[in-house]
């Protein structure tokens, strides 16, 4: 039976435009009926609430007792929330400027959803007229239905009508239309008269909804800044998938442009960091996760992200290098923004916090796409594809564009996480690894041979960074060995990442007691790590294959300075003899009986490495890149200082620590000897101190349990020796003879001098003699000579600790393999 009637869906399609959908969507997203009692919960917040931090914490805790307050009125007669009441008016400033701006919120949202329901509901509006319609075409369906069964002329503007008198109906050229057209032809024009009606009232509706959605950001922007917490409390307006949408496309429109605005960057990620916030904490210095994500802040994750390709994530990546960090002004809003998006990146894609699950396979298709495209094992092929582009530059075919347009995509993601400050979970960080270390592997090769590669891979060491944050996670993937080796054995154009996750997973947590059971992974991991860099020492220091550094940008200076900071973090251990020569890794037995006993210090998870092992990270630490090398011989030296002063205050081992002190001073003169230009340019080749490197605070981790000894030890000691060699000339200038620098420059000297600086700065007695070492003064490094800081250090020895000059030297043959 044929039929003219349309639905509001029909005309919908028809339009283009869902006026109807989108004003039943933005009311259930507004729920206006229920303002009235979340202004109640605020006003009685604001009067429990101490301080603006506590509003939407007091707020969320009185949420299920919804209801007037105390017989006042909250809603004038508009129904618009009355932001004159008294009792939205309690707290203190802050409090009270939250308020009312939370009242502002509601009222634009009440506001705007009365707009948008008018714009489609009111009286002659968008309803009216499809009804109206809507029986019109009932009405001319069935007086052509009268006409024909009377066989009279039908009206005129009939589709096909023609006065015929008793004669069927005709059209012009001898058609009889058909029911079916004839009620097809009526639908139709009514249908398009109202779909013209909802086309504009479309645009009406999407234009107060887009101006509504950019003042209530506005809004959560001051509230921000004031302290409020806009994912929890319970007026969830910024935390809806709709204003998801809206602030990533927005976003996205503004990475477009030629010159991004950092104010709006900073005004569209506003809710991002507000998850974030509620999530971690300070996100600047976040702690252990406050809550988990709840299903709207989940949802709201997933919409923003899902309106963000990977080309504006790396347009946002990007834009980190322009930045100052997180100081007020344009630079830092333009970094908190990208910081903001990293953390919700991580935060999304960690179930531990109620985020997304990567092993759940529902799960991990709800990974938004952009992501989806720029870590491998996700089903997208567009880096499985630039990597096999990359491999085919091995016979000398340049990388297409494709390839260098989806590696910009990629080191752009990879600045992008480079920022982020809350770990990711285990399998999504895993996952991050993996993709860094393999797409690595691949595009170093566009280099090799002469290969055409214009744009080195420095995204693998952003995802790195962000993995670096999971300090578990770090240890376990050092400890496996497939990844360790293509981690350290792959080429780096920037190998900070790579960096960042070794010296995340080998370094015992602050707060966890190096014996402690979670202690043993970082040892373990830190084990593993040296006993590779002895093993392959060109590795680290990024020659292991000659072709593609000779051809490509290789830079692995902080890689180099990660293993040599391993190296001081576990100096104790290090600077042991292996009783065979063996090397691995050493716990406690079952019944909890202590590896090893170090300087009066037990130690349940250490290792062994063997002489040349030893030796071998010595010389590695001495070709290094030069400020890696000064830096890591500064923390030797500030290492020796700690151990000689705990040796003399603490009564530990003195004759094994001052052992120790001595064989690190010799490892040192073996490195000397064995590169080459060993001797004097070596040496040359140290800065001077101007102040304490990080290496130093790195020596007194587990090597100084305690806490790390005072600068002023330190620089008495290696600063004095690093001041006498830089004040006597060459002895190619004739001005001072070669013994005299050979005293400085070889031998065990440097450490003798540190042990003396150290003795003096205990106080060290001698029992038998009633004296101590501040009673034979050592020279202060200015104006002083080597003779004299020599002759104060044999007073030293032949007054103070007689006993203790024989370790030192013993010390430094065994490490020198110099002959005592």
């Amino acid at each position: 039976m044929p039929d003219v009637q349309f639905t509001r869906a029909d005309v919908e399609r028809e339009a283009g435009g869902e006026p109807w959908t989108r004003s039943r969507e933005f009311t259930a997203e507004i729920r206006p009926e229920d303002m009235a009692d979340t202004a109640a919960v605020y006003a009685r917040a604001a009067g429990e609430a101490r301080s603006a931090f506590d509003l939407a914490r007091e707020a969320g805790e009185l949420a299920g007792t919804a209801g007037g307050l105390d017989g006042a009125p909250l809603v004038d007669a508009e129904g618009r929330i009355d932001a004159t009441a008294a009792a939205l008016g309690s707290g203190g400033d802050d409090v009270d400027d939250m308020v009312g701006y939370l009242v502002r919120a509601m009222n634009t949202a009440i506001d705007t959803e009365r707009e948008v329901h008018d714009a489609v509901h009111a009286p002659g509006a968008l309803d009216d007229v499809y009804l109206r319609h809507v029986e019109a075409a009932r009405a001319e369906w069935r007086e052509w239905q009268s006409t024909r069964a009377a066989r009279v002329p039908a009206p005129a503007g009939l589709l096909g009508a023609t006065p015929t008198g008793d004669r069927p109906l005709l059209t012009p050229g001898g058609f009889q239309p058909t029911p079916d057209i004839v009620a097809l032809g009526i639908r139709d024009r009514h249908l398009r008269a109202v779909a013209d009606a909802a086309t504009a009232t479309h645009e009406d509706v999407v234009g107060a909804i887009e101006a509504y959605r950019g003042r209530l950001a506005q809004y959560g922007q001051e509230l921000g800044e004031l302290g409020y917490d806009l994912s929890e409390g319970p007026l969830g307006l910024w935390t809806t998938e709709e204003m998801a949408e809206y602030a990533g496309r927005r976003l996205a429109e503004e990475l477009a442009r030629d010159d991004p605005d950092p104010a709006a960057l900073l005004l569209h990620t506003e809710g991002v960091g507000a998850i974030v916030a509620g999530v971690h904490g300070d996100p600047v210095d976040p702690g252990a996760p406050r809550r988990d994500l709840t299903p709207a802040e989940r949802a709201y994750l997933q919409a923003f992200l899902g309106t963000l390709d990977a080309h504006a994530l790396a347009t946002l990546g990007a834009l980190r290098d322009d930045t100052t960090g997180l100081d007020p002004g344009p630079a830092g809003h333009q970094y908190a923004s990208v910081q903001r998006v990293a953390n919700g990146v991580l935060t999304l894609l960690d179930p531990a916090v109620g985020g997304l699950d990567p092993r759940d396979p529902a799960d991990r298709a709800r990974v938004p796409e952009g992501v989806r495209s720029l870590v491998l094992g996700y089903g997208d092929p567009t880096l499985t594809d630039a990597l096999a582009e990359a491999v085919t530059t091995t016979t000398r075919t340049p990388p297409g564009d494709a390839y260098r347009e989806t590696l910009a995509d990629f080191n752009g993601f990879g600045d992008l996480l480079s920022t982020a400050t809350v770990p990711p979970g285990d399998a999504f960080g895993r996952e991050l690894a993996h993709t860094a270390v393999t797409l690595q592997g691949g595009t170093q090769y566009q280099y090799v041979d002469g290969g055409h590669g214009d744009l080195a891979n420095t995204g693998g060491s952003g995802l790195l960074t962000a993995v670096a944050l999971n300090h578990e996670l770090s240890a376990e993937l050092l400890r496996e060995d497939a990844f360790r080796e293509s981690l350290l054995g792959v080429h780096w154009e920037d190998s900070s990442g790579a960096a960042a996750l070794v010296d995340s997973g080998v370094t015992v947590p602050e707060g966890v007691d190096h014996n402690d059971p979670a202690a043993r992974q970082y040892v373990a991991a830190a084990y593993e790590v040296l006993a590779y860099a002895a093993a392959h020492p060109d590795d680290i220091l990024g020659r292991g294959n000659h072709t593609i550094a000779a051809y490509g940008p290789v830079d692995h200076s902080a890689l180099q300075g990660a293993v040599g900071d391993t190296v001081l973090r576990y100096l104790n251990v290090v600077s042991q003899l292996s009783g065979d020569g063996s090397s691995g890794f050493l716990a406690a037995d079952e019944n909890g009986v202590p590896y090893e006993n170090l300087f009066g210090r037990e130690y349940r998870y250490a290792f062994e490495l063997g002489g040349s092992e030893q030796r071998t990270l010595f010389r590695l630490m001495n070709e290094a890149d030069p400020a890696v090398r000064d830096d890591f011989r500064q923390g030797v030296a500030a290492w020796q200082a700690v151990t000689a002063h705990e040796a003399f205050t603490d009564d530990r081992d003195a004759p094994a620590a001052l052992q120790s002190v001595g064989r690190v001073s010799g490892f040192l003169d073996h490195a000397d000897r064995a590169v080459d230009d060993a001797g004097l340019a070596t040496k040359h080749r140290i800065t001077a101190m101007n102040g304490l490197s990080t290496a130093f605070w790195v020596a007194g981790g587990l090597a100084s349990v305690s806490g790390p000894v005072s600068a002023g030890i330190s620089l008495g000691a290696f600063g004095l020796v690093e001041g006498l060699r830089y004040t006597l000339p060459d002895p190619g200038d004739g001005g001072v003879k070669a013994a005299q620098w050979d005293s400085i420059e070889r031998g065990d000297w440097e450490a003798r001098a540190i042990v003396a600086y150290a003795a003096q700065a205990a106080d060290y007695a001698n029992p038998g003699r009633g004296e101590t070492a501040r009673d034979y003064p050592l020279p202060e490094p200015d104006g002083a000579n080597e003779s004299d800081v020599m002759n104060g250090v044999l007073n030293l020895e032949g007054n103070i600790y007689p006993g203790y000059r024989g370790n030192v030297v013993q010390g430094f043959d065994q490490g020198s393999l110099r002959e005592g």
